[in-house]
């Protein structure tokens, strides 16, 4: 063999620890040439001191310096949440993505640069604080006590300065997708629609050598085939050698997305007739035009009173305003043909109202029903979602939608739960609004449709096909997505395999 390869496992594994993160290092050879690549560079997601520490670590396994270029399948924090970090300590190579993730790019890593920033700060605040209330003798102690742990600690990964040096390495802002793309003289891209969010990759990697073409498939966040606003994923056409697939659903089923579709507009109707307010926790990056689209549509249509749509989220508004100037773009979303105006546009969507300020935010609590509030954040522990569940959680009239994953422990997670008291602010609030869950919203692939991508996709790889890695999803949901692989590509065990963070496989 005249080309030699290995990917090690950076983050976004499937071994139980912990499912954010995602990266993987490709490290390629081909007679003299030697080449590094990432395949997206995603911030490992937890508390904000683990958040701190993990992924530091991720400088200990590789030199951002040495880095030839990092290719991103989509603009989720998971998956480039740790890019300017990279950029502060030495990466200067380019950066490799769609012309919507290009776009999107900046307005999730600025993000979450003030997040971090916000939250160093409250911590130092905790440390000084705590340091004032040391006795004299736990000061004389401690006062030999190393400066540097807690300084690093207490510093955000990285600034919107690092976030913009970022932004400047994308290359060409971004590529259309299915034009292979030269990385370096026998390395080569392509990017296909995944399905998952706007801008979202499938990623194939082709490495040409003398006597052998070897062909790697990433999947990133594969979609669905009923996506909402997306076209369904498109398959690979290439012969591949090594797949590596997110298993989030794995041994799951959606519900299905029009009984679910349904009981949303059920949900209107109601909360109009008793003139209540409908609160919908969504995440900023496409659930949120998830279901401004479709109460748009519908109400378009007559099926549900026409009541204000409040989009109260300043990221959301951003990433809304990408949308919509991408609207008319051919064949970039689904349903273009069945709505008369852009959905996405304040000035062409008369239902769709944006609320820029915290002031007009403030006003909107105290506004009467009917209308519905779109707000983040998705699992209720930050943004302007709290205000208006701190003010309406206590009124009967209220409906809250619940349309995303809510992780253990939080806000969400407990109204999802049904618990009769919630602490907000230090304040505990009863719970007499409706909570509405639904299921079907993910966009993530089922267990079901990963299997049946990976069939009709791997239709010409049957005598290429080594290996398949299972990645981005609990323990559990990677073993029975492992035994539905072995089954439906009649594959031995061995061949599909469940890596753990820091392993390496020859390619």
């Amino acid at each position: 063999m005249d080309i030699r390869a290995s990917a090690q496992f950076l983050g976004g594994v499937a071994d139980g620890d912990n499912l954010t993160g995602s990266c993987i290092l490709l490290q390629i050879a081909i007679a003299k040439a030697r080449y590094r690549f990432l395949v997206d560079a995603g911030l490992i997601q937890c508390r904000f001191r683990e958040v701190l520490e993990r992924n530091l670590r991720i400088l200990q396994e590789l030199d951002p310096t040495s880095i030839d270029a990092i290719i991103l399948t989509h603009g989720h924090i998971d998956h480039s949440g740790r890019l300017p970090l990279l950029v502060k300590n030495g990466f200067d190579g380019r950066i490799y993505c769609t012309k919507e993730t290009a776009r999107l790019l900046p307005i999730m890593l600025e993000d979450n640069a003030k997040i971090q920033s916000h939250e160093a700060i409250f911590r130092n605040k905790r440390i000084r604080e705590a340091r004032r209330k040391e006795s004299p003798c736990d000061r004389r102690r401690f006062k030999d006590r190393p400066k540097s742990r807690p300084s690093l600690l207490s510093q955000p990964l990285y600034t919107i300065k690092h976030v913009q040096q970022t932004c400047q390495l994308v290359k060409l802002g971004g590529y259309d997708y299915e034009d292979w793309i030269r990385l370096k003289k026998e390395v080569f891209l392509k990017f296909y629609p995944s399905g998952h969010v706007l801008g979202g990759a499938i990623c194939v990697i082709k490495v040409k050598g003398r006597r052998q073409t070897l062909h790697l498939g990433f999947a990133g966040d594969l979609g669905r085939a009923d996506g909402i606003i997306l076209p369904p994923p498109k398959f690979i056409k290439e012969p591949l050698n090594h797949w590596f697939t997110e298993s989030t659903y794995g041994g799951r089923t959606h519900p299905q997305r029009e009984q679910e579709i349904s009981r949303l507009l059920e949900v209107v109707r109601s909360a109009a007739a008793k003139k209540g307010k409908v609160i919908i926790p969504s995440f900023a990056l496409e659930r949120t035009q998830e279901i401004v689209y479709l109460l748009s549509k519908h109400m378009d249509r007559g099926d549900i009173p026409r009541i204000p749509i409040f989009l109260d989220s300043p990221m959301a508004t951003k990433i809304t305003a990408v949308f919509s100037e991408s609207w008319h773009s051919p064949g970039l979303f689904r349903g273009q043909d069945d709505l008369s105006f852009n959905p996405f546009c304040p000035e062409r969507n008369p239902w769709l109202k944006l609320v820029t300020s915290p002031e007009d935010s403030s006003a909107l609590l105290d506004a009467d029903g009917p209308y519905i509030v779109v707000a983040g954040s998705g699992m209720c522990d930050a943004g302007r979602v709290r205000g208006h569940l701190r003010r309406n959680l206590a009124k009967k009239e209220t409906t809250v939608c619940l349309v995303g994953y809510m992780t253990e422990g939080s806000l969400g997670r407990k109204i999802k739960e049904r618990w009769p008291l919630v602490r907000m602010n230090g304040e505990e609030i009863s719970v007499k609004a409706d909570i509405v869950v639904f299921e079907s919203f993910s966009a993530h692939a089922d267990g079901d449709f990963l299997c049946e991508y990976a069939k009709k996709a791997f239709d010409n790889s049957r005598e290429t096909l080594d290996k398949v890695f299972l990645l981005h999803g609990e323990k559990k949901g990677a073993l029975d997505l492992k035994v539905e692989l072995m089954q439906t590509l009649e594959m031995d065990g061995s061949k599909v395999v469940i890596p753990k963070n820091g392993d390496i496989f020859a390619l």
